[in-house]
Parts: C-alpha cells; structure tokens; sequence
C-alpha cells in the first residue's frame, strides 16, 4: 500500500526531521510540502513538491483531494510571534488546515503538540497546545496521532525566544541520561520524526485516538533507529 502525504512545518525542527524521514519510507509515494520560504535540503523531486506561499492564507485551497496521511510541526513561540499570533498560527492556522485535509479525505492526522497539553491550564502554551488537540479531535479523523515531546533539541533555523532556548539547554543536559524524567524526557526532533513516521504506517495499532508521551517517542525513535 502507499500514501500520498503532506507535511506542514517542514522548515522547522520537527517538520524538517518529519520531511528527512519520511522521504526514507517507500510507502510514501508522494510528499507535499507547503511553506513560506524553501526547503533547506533537497530531495527527489519525483517524490517530493515543496509549495511556497509567503501568505497562509492561501495555504488551504493548496490542500489536494488525494493527500492521505498529513504531518503538522506547525508551531511558533510566544517569544517569536507574541501571545495573539503565536495563538493564530499554532491554533487556528493548524485547525484550518486539519479541517481542509479532512473535507479532501485525508485519513491519518500527525500533530506535534507539546508534553503538558491540557486545555484547562492555567498556563497559556500548554492551555492553547490542550485546545489544538481538543479542536483536532473534534475533526474525527480515521486516525488522529498526538505527540507530546518534553523539551525539544536540535539545530534550529531562527531564534524561538529566551525561554524556548533555555530550555533546550536544560534538555540537551539532561537529554537521554538518567536524569532525564526530571525535564519530562526531552526529544530530539529527529527522535519525534522517527516516531510520527512509524506509528502513521504502523496498522498493528489499531486504536483511532493515539497520544504519545515523550518517554514513548523517544522508545518509538530507537526502535525506528
């Protein structure tokens, strides 16, 4: 069997790590990415299309009908983006998307969320993070896979903020050591590729709603390794 995939985010930690592996997996047939500036690395063109649209607000109707599996590492910070974008891009654009894919009957839906989501935080990040996944559900995809990595490590492209840097310092430090449940297991985005590439293909797991805590990525990440 093979599917037809499309991957949000692909310039960014996850969504880059998402794109690397996934253009690995031969039931993947085709990979479309859409994004705002190019890809950093490249790949079979016969395999994957990278769209650009400098403006999401086009990024919908770029949706094809025959897409059957969909990645989003769709995310920014309230250090980058401010407390009203960082809500409108990791919220609502992501929602938007979804809803898109889903009415051009796309099947398997792969979030990146955050460990701690919960929509009824008393913290603004995890609280928005709860109710993308609330608002994900609610689309009632034949299957729906959340990941919740604890602090997430790696290159990235641009500056998140003081906070999200601080963190991935604290994460790298404690990153796979024995040390490392005090951090809530930090993930590498390689590590959460791995694991969202082999649970999309992965028919053993039947159940429709699949939440993955980040000790279970980085398992998933080594077996996958």
């Amino acid at each position: 069997m093979s599917f037809n995939v499309l991957i949000l985010g692909a310039t960014g930690l996850c969504g880059s790590a998402i794109l690397k592996f996934a253009a690995k997996e031969p039931s993947f047939a085709t990979i479309l990415t859409i994004t705002r500036r190019e890809i950093k690395d490249s790949y079979d063109a016969s395999k994957v299309k990278n769209v650009i649209a400098k403006s999401s607000d086009s990024w919908a109707d770029l949706i094809p009908k025959d897409v059957n599996i969909m990645f989003s590492g769709l995310a920014t910070t309230m250090g980058e983006a401010g407390k009203d974008n960082f809500y409108k891009v990791d919220h609502d654009l992501n929602v938007e998307l979804a809803k898109r894919a889903k009415s051009q009957g796309c099947s398997t839906y792969v979030l990146v969320s955050s460990v701690g989501a919960n929509e009824n935080s008393s913290f603004y990040y995890m609280k928005t993070k709860g109710e993308i996944e609330r608002d994900i559900l609610a689309l009632n995809f034949d299957k729906t896979i959340i990941l919740r990595p604890g602090p997430l490590i790696g290159q990235r492209d641009k500056d998140k903020g003081f906070m999200n840097g601080l963190s991935a310092k604290l994460g790298q430090l404690l990153y796979k050591t024995r040390l490392q449940r005090l951090l809530s297991y930090p993930a590498s985005g390689e590590d959460v590729a791995k694991a969202g590439v082999k649970l999309a293909v992965d028919h053993s797991r039947t159940s429709k709603i699949q939440i993955i805590e980040s000790k279970e990525i980085l398992e998933l990440a080594s077996e996958a390794a």
